[in-house]
């Protein structure tokens, strides 16, 4: 039996990164360490730690595996899995992202995910960012917002985007103009296009602006088992809204850090 049939999003926030830097990069191989000082600025060297320590802690949580007996390996696609030094214990799959002053990990048994944190700029071009990431049927639904909104629309398609291709492990190496979706106007996802043709109906989503500056996606594959249908689909994207909890990294932080002393 799996510990939790739902999916776990923890989000840490930069200043707390910084304020128990220290104990955090305990959790940290020496590789790991070596490759957090390649980054030139302190907040990115934050981001990686963050990433890194939150995965172990969080699965620890979730799993009752120590946090130093859990490592992070990164496949040739860059997608990352985690194993315990106990190979008897099933792993969840797990998906890292940063930006702006948010690290953001996902958690679930049972399904393969994808996780995305975006950070808003209502200064960008859109129109050369579009004709790169968005499909024209895209373009077609930002271009029917107003002024206001055009900005939202275009980082909502990017942010899933970013999320389904990190849950297939295809990241930058497909092209996100053949994924295709279309949000409606309380948030909801609808799938319309894989970059393979493959059923988009295997998938579900999860949008939601976690603050003024910051938007978050979670992409997760349906068992292969189930079998959908026109008349469940909303219930089916209500599920993953239901089942899909939002927890704050302070607390794993302070449990850590704190028993650390002891």
């Amino acid at each position: 039996m799996y510990p939790s049939p739902a999916a776990e999003i923890w989000i840490a926030r930069l200043d707390h990164l910084r304020t128990y830097r220290t104990g955090l990069q305990t959790l940290l191989t020496s590789t790991e360490q070596i490759r957090a000082q390649r980054y030139l600025q302190q907040d990115d060297r934050d981001r990686y730690l963050g990433g890194r320590a939150l995965v172990k802690l969080a699965a620890g949580k979730m799993t009752g595996v120590p946090p130093e007996e859990i490592s992070i390996i990164t496949a040739a696609t860059g997608k990352p899995s985690i194993s315990f030094v106990n190979d008897n214990i099933v792993a969840p799959a797990i998906s890292i992202s940063h930006a702006g002053q948010l690290v953001v990990v996902a958690l679930q048994y049972g399904a393969e995910l994808g996780v995305d944190v975006e950070l808003f700029n209502h200064d960008v071009n859109l129109d050369d960012l579009m004709g790169v990431v968005c499909s024209k049927e895209e373009i077609a639904e930002i271009n029917l917002a107003d002024d206001k909104t055009r900005a939202q629309k275009f980082y909502e398609f990017w942010v899933l985007k970013e999320a389904y291709l990190k849950a297939t492990g295809e990241g930058l190496s497909a092209d996100a103009r053949k994924l295709v979706f279309s949000v409606d106007a309380v948030s909801r996802v609808s799938l319309l296009q894989t970059p393979d043709n493959s059923s988009a109906r295997q998938w579900e989503f999860l949008l939601r602006q976690y603050d003024e500056k910051h938007l978050i996606a979670l992409a997760k594959q349906k068992p292969t088992s189930l079998k959908y249908s026109e008349k469940n689909t909303e219930k089916q994207v209500q599920t993953l809204q239901d089942n899909a909890s939002f927890k704050d990294a302070l607390s794993l932080f302070i449990e850590y850090c704190e028993n650390r002393k002891q």
